[in-house]
């Protein structure tokens, strides 16, 4: 799940025009199995020189080389939400060998508040819970979708800032036909 896999609905000057975000399926897919067929959750493993995923959006834990679970689902969306808020994310640029490694660092020294400085409070809310999770612990859903109930409201009453819209890797005007 990343933004140029998302498909989204525009309004003139960059805006949405309701708060609806579909993320689909590229095809080429770094998911993984967090329960097994016997609905256990998977066991925890490390290899650190085993990454899989994209290194703008992932997890801290999947640059570590650990196994992914919900918690570095969660942390993903909250990059990419943040990402399509503010056009941009701290560790960006980097380039070379040494990119994962540098990107990994920087996400691991990034505080809260430096990034979530230009999002709503709740993207901070979120992130906190998230970052906090253990491994194997159950998201609770229904917590973590009601932080944003406040910034939801009618298309027409509230206007949301999407300046990361404008930098995905597809036209802003295929976005408009949607």
């Amino acid at each position: 799940m990343k933004p140029p896999h998302a498909k989204c609905s525009l309004a003139p000057a960059g805006r949405l025009r309701s708060a609806a975000l579909t993320f689909q399926h590229s095809g080429a897919s770094h998911s993984s199995k967090w329960r097994e067929n016997n609905g256990h959750h998977v066991d925890y493993d490390q290899r650190p020189d085993i990454f899989s995923g994209t290194i703008r959006y992932a997890s801290v834990h999947a640059h570590l080389g650990s196994t992914g679970s919900r918690r570095d689902d969660l942390e993903l969306l909250a990059y990419t939400l943040i990402f399509l808020i503010r056009g941009r994310l701290p560790w960006q640029g980097y380039q070379g060998d040494t990119k994962s490694f540098l990107v990994c660092k920087k996400k691991m020294a990034a505080t809260l508040e430096m990034l979530c400085c230009y999002c709503p409070a709740q993207f901070k809310q979120f992130l906190e819970i998230v970052t906090n999770m253990k491994f194997d612990e159950e998201p609770n859903y229904a917590k973590l979708i009601s932080l944003f109930d406040g910034l939801i409201e009618a298309p027409a009453s509230k206007q949301i800032r999407t300046d990361g819209l404008s930098r995905l890797d597809r036209n802003v005007e295929d976005c408009l036909q949607i």
